[in-house]
Parts: structure tokens; C-alpha cells; sequence
């Protein structure tokens, strides 16, 4: 059934009219969205979650008919940025690009000024992002197979993340425990700063998505030691996977699920769900973000579901860890 035919009779009769019509949002409501959105990244800019949100952020307001921008707000293993949002305003003009940090903070973290579960609402999947172990190209480290000897030569290995709680981090801390080499976790406020201290030579390694290191591996500045995912990466191919030099299993990956705070709308959840449904069937926008080591979610993914399974994952890595932060 086609929609009634837009006249000036109806344009005269006000929004209920128009509503009725099928024109315009029913009485009371205001078009969404009516501003810009604000897209919250909880990391400094210049990282793999930072460099994947900004694609989805123009995709998104093209999606949406209005501008998104990205507003990083970095510190606090996310919990600043995950707060701001949650105390927002739940009308859809500010969202989360929620990490996978958001599930880990809430197994190791008593008292975090929020419940992730309670005070946010999952839109959808965004992207998945494969980590990469890096070193300078001057390191005498090679492989999985050097770490427990050089870190007893040296006493201890440092090793940088985006943050205390992040994937990075305990990528490295699993990775201690599997191989016994001694590992000093070198916290950051993103990627960002940590792949620039590594480059000044101010840390032996760090893992770091492979969307914010693959072109300086590319060009030279960086090396990489290994794929943390089960698989190798199709833009590194000749780079294995930890699991393939001994150190099994392991497979470790971060993600980027859009959120915003509970209370919103349904309307308002629905119309971000649809966006980002045609965001994710943009084959020029999913061959992109493959390009920069990123992996696009399926669109009828239960992100809800993935997010309560993530969590359960985390918490046993972080038990078997023995962390608190």
C-alpha cells in the first residue's frame, strides 16, 4: 500500500495530519535526529577503534541525513568516556562506540560509576578488529619463541595497550602466562601514543589492532611478530598467527558494538538500528575497512547475545590471569 500523496491541505493540518498521513513522526515527537550526533570514542585518536568508528561515524550521518561527528574522550581504561554517555541525555544525539574494554572493566572493577547492562542499550555490531604483536624493526626479538629467553635476560619485557583493561592488555597478560616470560604492562591513553613510544624505542612490544599499525608495518616502521586471531590476517599473510608458533590456543580479538543510553527512545533505537543495517550492506565501506585490517559485523548479529558471551570469556581469561585493576 502506497503512502497518501503529500498535499497542501495536509501540510496545513499540523503534524497529526502529516503523522497520518505517514509524513512525518506522530504528535509529540521530533524528527530524529534534529542535530548532529556525537559519537563518543573512549580512546585518544590515531587508533585501530578510533580510525574504524571515524568510517562508521561518516557512513552513519550520511545514513542518517545528519552530521555525526567523533568526540574522543580518552583516560580512566574508557570508563570516562563510557560515563559521559551513559549520564547523556538518552535521546540518540549522543552514542557510544563501546570497546570490548566496556565488558572487561565490569568483571575486574567493583565499582564503576555504571552498569554497562543497565544504563546502555546495544544498537548493533559494528566491526571486529584483529590485534597484531609489534616491535621496531631494530629488535632483536623475532618471534613467540623469544620472549621467555629475552625476558630473563633483561629482567622484564615492556609492553604497551591502549589502556589498563583493554584487549592489548591482556593479550599480553595471557600471553605471559602461556609462554612464562616476564611481561610489564605499559598502560596508554590509546593506541595512539603507545605505537609513538614504541617507535621512539621507549618499549620492547606492543599489540595493537591491526587496523591502526597495518600501513606502518607495510612501510617498514613496525614489524610484527604475530596475529593474535586463530587465522591469519588477509593483509598479512606471511605474518603467522601466535597459535601457529606454539603458544595455543589463542585467539584474541577486539570489537566496536554502537550503543546509546538506556531510556532512549525505541523509535530512536530502531532508526539507529536500520542506519547502521544499511551502513553494514555498503560493500565499498565493508572492502574498506578490510583494507585497513578490520572485519565488518554480520547486520542480523544479536548483539545483546555476542556482548553476554564476550563478557563471560573475558571474565575467565581475567580469573585465570588473577587480575584487578
Amino acid at each position: 500500500m502506497t503512502s497518501a500523496p503529500f498535499t497542501r491541505r495536509a501540510a496545513l493540518a499540523g503534524p497529526a495530519a502529516l503523522a497520518a498521513a505517514g509524513l512525518a513522526p506522530a504528535f509529540g515527537q521530533a524528527a530524529y535526529p534534529s542535530r548532529p550526533v556525537t559519537l563518543v570514542v573512549t580512546f585518544a585518536a590515531g587508533g585501530g577503534v578510533d580510525t574504524v568508528s571515524r568510517l562508521f561515524a561518516d557512513a552513519l550521518g550520511r545514513a542518517l541525513k545528519d552530521r555525526m561527528v567523533v568526540e574522543n574522550r580518552g583516560g580512566g581504561g574508557t570508563v570516562l568516556g563510557t560515563q559521559a554517555v551513559t549520564s547523556a541525555t538518552p535521546d540518540g544525539h549522543t552514542l557510544l562506540a563501546a570497546p570490548t574494554t566496556l565488558v572487561i572493566n565490569a568483571a575486574v572493577r567493583p565499582s564503576l560509576p555504571y552498569d554497562w547492562q543497565r544504563d546502555l542499550v546495544p544498537v548493533g555490531l559494528m566491526a571486529k578488529l584483529p590485534f597484531v604483536a609489534v616491535v621496531r624493526p631494530q629488535s632483536p626479538l623475532r618471534g613467540m619463541a623469544d620472549l621467555l629467553p629475552a625476558s630473563h635476560s633483561r629482567g622484564v619485557l615492556n609492553y604497551a595497550s591502549g589502556g589498563v583493561g583493554t584487549v592489548a592488555h591482556l593479550a599480553g597478560e595471557l600471553l605471559a602466562l602461556k609462554t612464562g616470560a616476564k611481561m610489564q604492562h605499559v598502560p596508554y591513553r590509546g593506541e595512539g601514543p603507545a605505537i609513538t613510544d614504541l617507535l621512539n624505542g621507549s618499549l620492547d612490544l606492543t599489540f595493537a589492532t591491526l587496523a591502526a599499525v597495518a600501513g606502518q608495518i607495510e612501510s617498514g616502521q613496525l614489524r610484527a611478530l604475530g596475529m593474535t586471531t586463530a587465522e591469519r590476517a588477509p593483509l598479512l599473510k606471511d605474518v603467522p598467527t601466535v597459535q601457529e608458533q606454539g603458544v595455543a590456543p589463542f585467539d584474541v580479538s577486539a570489537w566496536i558494538v554502537l550503543m546509546t543510553p538506556a531510556r532512549t527512545p525505541p523509535e530512536v533505537v530502531t532508526r539507529l538500528q536500520q542506519a547502521l543495517g544499511e551502513v553494514l550492506a555498503d560493500t565499498a565501506l565493508v572492502d574498506r575497512l578490510t583494507t585497513i585490517g578490520a572485519v565488518a559485523a554480520s547486520p542480523t548479529l544479536d548483539a545483546k547475545a555476542f556482548m553476554a558471551r564476550e563478557a563471560e570469556t573475558w571474565a575467565e581469561v581475567i580469573r585465570q590471569a588473577r587480575l584487578s585493576f
